[in-house]
């Protein structure tokens, strides 16, 4: 099963269209290591997709050199698995710049059924209570846990 990210704009009516709430997956992007500059410019990431327009276009120059070249291809490919492997995390940090909060973090096995479990779980809650955030069924995501997905410690709480 996949992790999903749910947010919700803190304002439940957002500025120029954008959507109350967002649901991201939080993971492995094939489209973002097959093609990173794309997928950065259609998600709106534009420091990102800069740095990795600089970062190819550094390779591109790099390999100029024929001492070089062989090392293109690999700095690539790692540019891709980069972008790929943390994508989604600028994507969710992108949106809570942009006013959305984590409104709960759900396990489904697709995007329709993590929206589902949101909307079973906003049922029985009030309007003005946030929904509860459940990484491991029985343990609550305090707000001092709430990660920052772009310099996250390992298995610690980010302070």
């Amino acid at each position: 099963m996949a992790r999903y990210v749910i947010l919700r704009h803190e304002d439940r009516t957002p500025p120029r269209g954008r959507p109350p709430v967002l649901v991201i997956r939080d993971g492995w992007s094939l489209v973002g290591f097959i093609v990173p500059l794309f997928w950065l410019l259609w998600h709106r990431l534009w420091f990102a997709a800069f740095g990795v327009f600089a970062a190819s276009l550094a390779i591109a120059l790099m390999a100029q050199n024929p001492q070089w070249a062989p090392l293109a291809l690999p700095f690539h490919l790692l540019v891709g698995f980069f972008v790929g492997l943390e994508g989604q995390g600028w994507r969710i940090g992108a949106a809570r710049l942009r006013g959305y909060q984590i409104a709960d973090i759900v396990e489904a096995d697709a995007q329709e059924a993590a929206e589902l479990r949101l909307a079973t779980a906003h049922d029985g809650a009030t309007e003005e209570s946030p929904l509860l955030a459940t990484l491991v069924p029985g343990r609550q995501l305090a707000a001092a846990e709430t990660p920052d997905f772009l310099f996250a410690a390992p298995g610690g709480v980010n302070r």
